[in-house]
């Protein structure tokens, strides 16, 4: 098989690491049944071809098809990305493994051969032995039928010839891969993988290619991945993110080349156009933020490159264009970006006026009110929030709203408005579904001890009140869960284990007694066994899958482990469970792991 655009890695040397996925101990890492089936096909000598370049392994199967198998291996023989065409839908198929048994023998094959010292290379003798006019013949003759080869060729050697479009080569070889994984002109979720591999291998040699100041052979690659990846993107399952992931490596090339110094100025002309052509393109933010990453590097090179007014012209044409319902969000991101820029090329002045203008966008007023604090205006500063809330309980944004205020906290604290700052802390503390330990801990400390426990005293009987008399209109839970899971937090913060074990042990289910253990294990592991023993049965008894069954080992085992004095009665429980239920057998295999 031919590696159209391998390049000649660098290898790092690791220190082997067992916990990795590697070629060695691969089958601690696959399930046993696709094990045994992966060792079948290995057996059989279902494995019909493979090869290695620099890490790269590729391989052909024999199964119900021909499959394509692709496996990458670094420096310490890990496993890092591989791949099947075949349809399974989990993650290691029996081909793969049947791939990893050929390739553990193959380097072990390579590493005896090399302990034997150097070898006669018969192919190395005959590269030798061919002259010029030979190899020219055999290339033309070749590259006339196999038009990769020939694409692979050119790419290899396009600084021996301007006339060369390189960029045309790499579009050319793109869409070739695309056409390969695709069926119907439609990449599937697993064929989308395979892709990505493929183009990321594009990228890391682009990535290269910068580092050896190739530029515009780098750009190139770029360009092409850029382009005809978003466009794969509309026809494509990308749950993974894998063909995303593969458009933002070429974004992070490009920013990666616009950021070199040395870079020949006309290619950075090149790119510039080529980015604010790219951004017009509705395509690079109606299928994720490709565009708003597009933007860094464009905004560079308007700035390196004294291009400041196309850039203001082209965000003020962009803007003028976002008239629906749902462009909010970018017309904020580039009003933002233009104020940034404004202040970088020195407009200080018409920054400040479209700030001014914009302050409806929340990012460009809390950069307001952080001026503002930082020069102590703090009349400012508060005037400035309280706008923010009003818009935003006007647009219905409570999230927004919730933010200014912690900001008016903030804001108290650096005053000492100490009545306002525990108003809000205790806004923040209590009002919503948990306690919030930050603003709990904030609040606590305005207060001396004998202060505090007068306020969380009255906290506390204010909580049970509100629950109890909410209590009849929730049927859902009983009185005793729904105060349970109202004050826990704070009997757990003050450490009230009396009134904490007081509400847990009037709770049967396990799972929820467990949520306390740690904390009343050391103080009431007696009482505590008392009432573990009827939820474990009735949890044995309502269980009905391995997974349940496994919990419910663990949470005895756990309990012997806490609880040693408990051991007797606990293995009695599970000995009962086995007896009440012998044709449960995967609960009785379960139990038998804490009953050896």
């Amino acid at each position: 098989m031919v590696n159209l655009y391998s390049l000649k890695y660098i290898k790092v040397k690791v220190i082997p690491d067992e916990s990795k996925f590697t070629i060695q101990n691969f089958e601690r890492w696959v399930s046993p049944v696709m094990l045994k089936k992966g060792k079948q096909y290995y057996d059989s000598e279902a494995v019909l071809d493979i090869g290695e370049n620099h890490g790269d392994w590729t391989a052909e199967v024999e199964g119900s098809d021909i499959y394509n198998i692709t496996v990458s291996l670094k420096g310490d023989q890990e496993i890092g990305e591989y791949f099947c065409d075949c349809p399974y839908d989990g993650d290691i198929c029996k081909h793969l493994v049947a791939v990893f048994f050929l390739m553990r023998e193959e380097i072990k094959k390579q590493k005896l051969a090399s302990k034997k010292g150097p070898k006669k290379n018969q192919f190395e003798d005959l590269l030798t032995k061919i002259d010029a006019d030979e190899y020219r013949d055999f290339i033309r003759n070749y590259a006339a039928k196999n038009k990769d080869f020939k694409i692979a060729l050119e790419l290899f050697f396009a600084d021996k010839d301007d006339r060369i479009d390189v960029g045309e080569k790499y579009t050319d070889l793109i869409r070739k891969l695309i056409k390969k994984f695709s069926e119907r002109g439609f990449v599937d979720y697993r064929s989308s993988s395979g892709l990505s591999i493929e183009i990321s291998k594009l990228i890391n040699k682009g990535s290269e290619l910068s580092r050896q100041k190739n530029y515009r052979d780098a750009f190139a690659i770029a360009k092409s991945v850029l382009k005809e990846m978003m466009e794969a993107l509309t026809s494509c399952d990308d749950s993974s993110g894998s063909m995303s992931g593969t458009v933002f490596g070429a974004i992070e090339l490009i920013n990666e080349i616009a950021g070199f110094e040395d870079a020949p100025v006309d290619m950075k002309e090149q790119l510039f156009i080529f980015l604010q052509t790219e951004l017009g393109n509705n395509l690079y933010f109606d299928y994720g933020d490709f565009g708003y990453n597009l933007f860094s590097p464009f905004e560079s090179l308007a700035i390196q490159l004294n291009k400041h007014q196309q850039f203001l012209s082209f965000i003020d044409a962009k803007v003028l264009t976002l008239t629906g319902k749902y462009d909010d969000y970018p017309k904020k991101f580039l009003k933002t970006k233009k104020i940034s820029f404004l202040e970088a090329i020195g407009r200080k002045d018409d920054a400040e006026a479209l700030i001014q203008q914009s302050l409806d966008i929340e990012s460009i007023r809390q950069a307001e009110v952080n001026k503002a604090i930082d020069k102590n205006d703090y009349i400012t500063a508060k005037k400035l929030i309280n706008d923010g809330i009003r818009i935003a309980d006007a647009e219905k944004h409570p999230g927004t709203v919730s933010r200014w205020e912690k900001e008016l906290l903030r804001i108290a604290v650096l005053e000492k408005d100490i009545p306002l700052a525990r108003y809000y802390c205790k806004r923040f503390a209590f009002d919503r579904s948990w306690l919030d330990k930050e603003y709990y801990n904030q609040l606590k400390a305005t207060y001396s001890k004998e202060e505090w426990y007068a306020v969380i005293e009255a906290h506390i009987s204010e909580t049970i009140q509100k629950v109890t008399k909410e209590s009849a209109k929730n049927t859902w839970s009983s009185p005793n869960s729904q105060l349970l899971n109202a004050l826990n937090a704070v009997y757990i913060e003050e450490k009230y284990w009396d009134r904490l074990f007081a509400l847990v042990k009037n709770e049967t289910r396990l799972e929820t007694i467990l949520q306390f253990h740690n904390y009343l294990a050391p103080h009431y592991s007696i009482e505590l066994l008392e009432i573990y023993l009827p939820a474990l049965v009735l949890q044995g008894d309502n269980a009905s899958d391995r997974g349940q069954y496994a919990s419910l080992v663990g949470a005895m085992k756990r309990i012997i482990k806490d609880i040693p004095a408990g051991k007797e009665r606990v293995i009695a429980v599970a000995k009962s469970l086995k007896e009440k239920y012998p044709r449960r057998p995967a609960m009785i295999d379960e139990l038998n792991s804490l009953l050896k």
